[in-house]
C-alpha cells in the first residue's frame, strides 16, 4: 500500500466513485447503528469494505471510524452502564482479542491465502449474525412479553465464554455486535444504560485491538494499521460524527425496523456472495 490520493487507496478494486460511495454507506451505517438507531447496522459495513478493498485494507480502515462513532455516542451517556455486566464479558473478550489476533497473524504467513481466508470468516460471520438474528426474534415472538422479566442474567462463566466469542469476532471481522446486544438485553437493562453500557464496551475494546493490529502486522506478511490507510480514514471521520447524530434523530422520530430487516438482507446476501467468491 504505498502512495494513493487522500480519498481513494491504491488498493480499491472498484471504480473511485463506485469504491466513495460504499465507503459512506458503510461509515454511515455504523454511526446509526451506534445512534441508535436500527441496531446492529454497524455489522454490515466490514462486509461492503471488502467489496471494494483487500480484506485487510479494509479491516485497518473500520477500525478508526468504530472508535470514533464509539466517542461521540459515549458522550452522550457519560453515567449510564452496569459495571456488572460489563465486567463478566471483559475478561474473555480480551482472551478473544489474544485468539483472533494469532489468527490474523497465521493469515498472514506467505504459505497460507490470507485473503481468501479473511473473507470466509466475514462472510461467515455475515450470515451466522443474520441468522441470530432471526433466531432471536423468533425466541422474542414465543417467549412474548408476560416472561421477559424472570429471565436471569447471566453469570461469570457465560459472560466470560461469550467474551471469547465477542473478542474473536471483532478482531477477525469487527462483528460483535449482534452477540454484545444480545448478552447485554438478557441482563434487562434500562434502555440508556444498555445503551450507554455497550458504548462503553465497544470503545474500550476497539481501542484495545490497535496495538494487536500492529502486532499482527508485524509479525506476518500483511500489513493492517499503517500510515497509508489512516490517511485514507481522514474524510470518512465527518461522516462518523453526521452518522451518529442522524442515527440519534431517527432514533427518536421513526422506527427502524423495517429498515433493520433489509440491511440484514442485504447482510446475508453479501456473506453469501463473499463465502461463494472465496471458496
Amino acid at each position: 500500500m504505498n502512495g494513493g490520493s487522500w480519498l481513494v487507496p491504491e488498493a480499491a478494486t472498484a471504480a473511485p466513485g463506485v469504491y466513495l460511495a460504499v465507503a459512506a454507506v458503510a461509515v454511515l451505517l455504523t454511526g446509526f447503528s451506534k445512534g441508535g438507531f436500527g441496531g446492529g447496522l454497524g455489522v454490515l459495513a466490514t462486509p461492503l469494505l471488502m467489496q471494494v478493498l483487500p480484506a485487510n485494507v479494509a479491516l485497518a480502515m473500520m477500525l478508526p471510524v468504530l472508535i470514533v462513532c464509539d466517542l461521540f455516542t459515549l458522550r452522550h451517556f457519560p453515567r449510564e452502564w452496569d459495571p456488572p455486566a460489563f465486567w463478566r464479558i471483559a475478561g474473555g473478550s480480551a482472551a478473544g482479542i489474544l485468539l483472533g489476533t494469532a489468527l490474523l497473524v497465521w493469515f498472514g504467513r506467505p504459505d497460507v491465502n490470507g485473503e481468501r481466508c479473511l473473507k470466509l470468516v466475514v462472510g461467515g460471520v455475515s450470515v451466522l449474525f443474520c441468522l441470530l438474528k432471526a433466531w432471536s426474534a423468533w425466541r422474542a415472538y414465543r417467549r412474548g412479553p408476560s416472561t421477559a422479566a424472570t429471565a436471569s442474567r447471566p453469570g461469570w462463566v457465560a459472560g466470560s465464554l461469550t467474551g471469547v466469542a465477542c473478542g474473536v469476532s471483532t478482531m477477525l471481522a469487527h462483528a460483535a455486535g449482534q452477540i454484545v446486544s444480545m448478552y447485554f438485553l438478557s441482563h434487562r437493562l434500562d434502555r440508556r444504560v444498555f445503551v450507554g453500557t455497550t458504548a462503553r464496551y465497544y470503545l474500550t475494546f476497539n481501542a484495545l485491538k490497535i496495538p494487536f493490529f500492529f502486532l499482527a502486522g508485524a509479525l506476518s506478511e500483511r500489513s493492517y494499521i499503517t500510515f497509508e490507510t489512516l490517511r485514507w480514514n481522514v474524510w470518512m471521520i465527518p461522516l462518523c460524527a453526521a452518522g451518529v447524530g442522524a442515527g440519534a434523530w431517527l432514533n427518536r422520530r421513526m422506527s427502524g425496523a423495517v429498515f433493520t430487516m433489509a440491511v440484514y438482507v442485504l447482510l446475508f446476501l453479501t456473506g453469501v456472495r463473499m463465502l461463494a467468491t472465496a471458496w
